[in-house]
């Protein structure tokens, strides 16, 4: 008997190679591109977390055509918590080794607001706390289910005072993650008693990381003369990280999410949050639908790039125009 199930094993596995080996090979649907063809992040072995990304459309149950951007860090870590159910994202957080923080337990530098319903986890070091904000999606239609949504994810971290060469660092690295993101970054930070006029300038520019790249210019005269004296944003921030109050915003604009990191400096030390949105996914208005709201997210972004690119142009054709850096060597990157 047991002769005769090893023969029928044997030619079965047999029979699958030949129909394998026959089998036509058929090219894979997609663009024409090659191997060759595709861009760095496109190679990388990166997956998202969720079941609900659709391929070429937003959600499956939110269509749309966002720019897919498959790279792997930190921000796209928490932006695939976004577009899930309130159940599946609690399923994901405890598959990663977050655990729930009893309301009374919730450090006070995290809950400003006193909201009970309001939920936050720990990492599996409690070094972060994070925070996933639901919204009811009653004016939305959907199939199956999904009566709520993960619009935004928050997530916190402290720093002592006496860090914040790290809180640099973590911030230049976050910028390094949106760049490979490809989005629309803006960059500012100020502190209690700052003056935007003063030199040695003591703000950074409020105008767009992407077009104002290398730093903040100040007019002044010197014997008789305009001159703008222009200095990188690093160097600014290096003279005034620290001072009270300061506060440090940096944000990345696409289609479909929203990006920021805001460092706050208090009397605990330094708040750094971490914030990714998925506007599209908010409850819609009556009488618009997913596909619109895309569309309109979209025209909206399209409109902010071409005023970076507008003010690019600007500067160079000034009288007396800044130095635009190449945003790879002001980041630091390669």
């Amino acid at each position: 008997m047991k002769t005769k199930f090893n023969l029928l094993v044997l030619v079965l596995v047999v029979m699958c190679n030949l129909a394998w080996s026959q089998k036509p090979k058929t090219k894979k649907k997609g663009a024409g591109t090659t191997a060759k063809e595709l861009s760095v992040a496109e190679k990388m072995p990166y997956k998202r977390i969720n079941e609900y990304w659709g391929p070429g459309t937003y959600y499956s149950f939110a269509p749309g055509k966002p720019n897919e951007k498959m790279v792997a860090n930190s921000v796209t870590a928490m932006r695939d918590l976004t577009g899930i159910s309130r159940e599946d994202c609690f399923t994901e957080l405890a598959k990663q080794s977050f655990t729930q923080i009893p309301y009374k337990e919730v450090p006070k530098w995290v809950n400003g607001r006193k909201e009970k319903d309001l939920q936050f986890f720990y990492s599996a070091d409690k070094s972060m706390v994070l925070q996933p904000i639901f919204e009811d999606m009653f004016n939305a239609k959907f199939v199956g289910k999904m009566p709520y949504s993960t619009v935004t994810i928050c997530a916190y971290k402290l720093l002592p005072v006496q860090d914040s060469a790290k809180v640099m660092a973590m911030a230049w690295q976050y910028m390094r993650e949106l760049y490979d993101l490809k989005v629309l970054m803006s960059f500012r930070s100020t502190f209690k008693k700052a003056d935007p006029k003063a030199w040695p300038a003591e703000c950074t520019a409020s105008s767009g990381w992407t077009g104002l790249r290398a730093g903040m210019g100040v007019m002044r005269m010197v014997d008789g003369k305009p001159r703008v004296d222009y200095t990188r944003h690093e160097a600014i921030l290096k003279r005034t990280i620290g001072k009270a109050e300061f506060h440090w915003i940096i944000d990345g604009t696409e289609a479909d999410f929203n990006y920021f990191m805001d460092i706050k400096l208090q009397k605990d030390g330094y708040l750094i949050t971490y914030t990714v949105m998925a506007p599209t996914l908010k409850n819609i208005e009556p009488g618009t639908t997913w596909e619109k709201q895309h569309q309109m997210n979209v025209k909206i972004a399209q409109d902010q790039l071409n005023q970076d690119k507008q003010l690019i142009d600007t500067y160079k054709k000034a009288p007396m125009p800044p130095v635009l850096e190449d945003l790879k060597m002001l980041l630091h990157t390669r």
